[in-house]
Parts: structure tokens; sequence; C-alpha cells
């Protein structure tokens, strides 16, 4: 059943790398697995972009995973959404077909990358509906081409990214708002349903944890507030300060975006197949 998958690029005002590393943060929680470390410029996409060892072949998981993607999407996007300028593009539709793209025109991070090994290659997107907005001359239709997609897989990861890629013709604008024209891409962590469930079930005892932490940090800074006793007060001070850092320990703090059920969508497999994908709706949407 197709899904609205919400997509934002950093506003065109900021300067390039600027964009770019608005991009990365992204990715930075630890939780997401495929960091996208962007420390360097190079010609093709990333440099050694994956955590983990490199190895000669793809991961077990890859070929599996891909195979059951073949998945219609619908997608808005919010261009600039980070400025006062903020327009949306609407009712894009796409599919994710499982055919391989032989002659694929837009080069893929994974693919075209140091590490094709990680990636499924590139495979074709058939675009069903193109996307519209409403600007001052009316409604505007913005036409995506050459569409491809690939699955990027870290080796014995439990989640990965799907990358889709697209040329744009025209400059998409409304106001001081922009989609420029050139490649564009668009990005969003993909779980195994066994992946994702192990870690919900780690956030659900972290949480557990830290919010009784937090009670007791709590009582013991309203302990320090009632008592005039200074020597109480540096206790209930201390407490309270060793109930801070048990909170930090529960690890809790790099789970809060780890996706929960709402926020994913199954991509292929069997509802009770524990190889069932999980996508999450919201995804990032950039350019190079």
């Amino acid at each position: 059943m197709p899904t609205t998958i919400y997509l934002e690029l950093p506003p065109k005002t900021l300067s390039k790398d600027k964009r770019m590393r608005m991009v990365q943060s992204y990715w930075c929680n630890p939780l997401v697995v495929s960091l996208l470390l962007l420390t360097t410029s190079v010609t093709s996409f990333l440099p050694s972009w994956i955590p983990g060892s490199v190895t000669s072949g793809a991961p077990p998981e890859l070929s599996q995973f891909t195979s059951q993607i073949d998945t219609v999407v619908n997608a808005r996007f919010n261009i600039g959404l980070l400025s006062d300028q903020l327009f949306v593009i609407d009712h894009f539709q796409f599919q994710l077909c499982n055919d391989y793209d032989d002659a694929a025109k837009i080069s893929l991070p994974g693919a075209d990358g140091p590490r094709p090994n990680l990636s499924s290659g590139p495979h074709r997107i058939d675009v069903i509906n193109n996307g519209s907005f409403i600007n001052m001359d009316g409604l505007q239709t913005v036409q995506l081409k050459h569409g491809v997609w690939e699955l990027v897989w870290r080796d014995d990861g439990l989640a990965g990214l799907i990358i889709c890629g697209f040329q744009l013709d025209n400059d998409a604008r409304r106001n001081d708002a922009i989609l420029p024209k050139g490649n564009l891409y668009l990005t969003f962590p993909i779980w195994s349903t066994k992946g994702l469930q192990e870690k919900q079930a780690e956030k659900l005892k972290a949480e557990s944890k830290y919010r009784e932490y937090e009670s007791e940090r709590n009582l013991q800074l309203e302990k320090l507030k009632e008592t005039p006793n200074l020597l109480k007060k540096a206790m209930y001070f201390r407490q309270a300060a060793k109930a801070v850092e048990n909170m930090d320990n529960t690890g809790f703090h790099l789970m809060v975006n780890l996706p929960s059920e709402d926020e994913v969508l199954d991509v292929g497999g069997d509802a009770h197949d524990e190889g069932l994908l999980k996508m999450v709706k919201t995804g990032t949407l950039w350019s190079k």
C-alpha cells in the first residue's frame, strides 16, 4: 500500500558546505547504523563512509533484502524547511522496481563510491505521478527523470539506506525557496524487522532505567531546595549529580531518534517474516 515519505532539503540560502553538514548530521545517530561521514571531498561520492571492516564480497543480507523491494511510494518534498521560505512539492509517486538498471544515467553514492560491494547496484524507478506545487503562476509540475535506486547495507548491520537518484531539468521555485536543477537524491534509513525489534527492546529497557534515575534526580533536587542545612544541601546535590550520571550511562539519549512502529512502513516480505524490511517514512532530499 502506498505510504507518504516526507523529505527535507536544506535551504539554498546556506553555503554548500553547511548544507552538506546538515545532511550529514541527520545520519550521525549511532542507531541509524549506515552513517554518512563526509569528512573529505572526493570526485566520486564518498570516502570510507560506512563503519566496519572492508569486505571483498557483498554482505549476505544484501541480495535477500534487495529482492524484496518492489514498492510504490508517495513522497512529499518540504523545500526550505529550516528557513522562513517553505514550499511543498506534493503528489509525487514512484515505484522502486526490482529489476537491475544496466544503463543507469544517475550516479549513486554506494554503487559509484569506494565500496560498491556494500551496494545492491542501480535498480530502476518508474515515476507514476509527477510532483506539483502552486506559486503565483498557478499549478506547477516537477518532473524527475531517469530514476534509479540502491540499497546500501553494512556487513552484519541491522539497518541500511535506500538511496534514490533523479534528474531535474529545471529549477522548481516558489518565492525565495528553490529546488535546484541537476541530480537530486532521496535517502532514508531501512531496517530489518529483527534488527529494529532488538533496538526497540533495548530502547524500552534503557528508557525505564532513565526514568527511574530521572525521578531520583528530581527527588534529590527537591530535598536540596527544602533543607536549610548546608551540609545536607551538599549531600543532596552530590546524589542528584550521581543520578544524572546514571541517566547518561543508560544510553537512552542516543536512542531518541530510533523510529517507532508508527514511523516506518513495511517493504516486501511477509508480515510474519523476520526478513521483512521496515523503511523510515521521513528522509532527506539533497543535491550534488
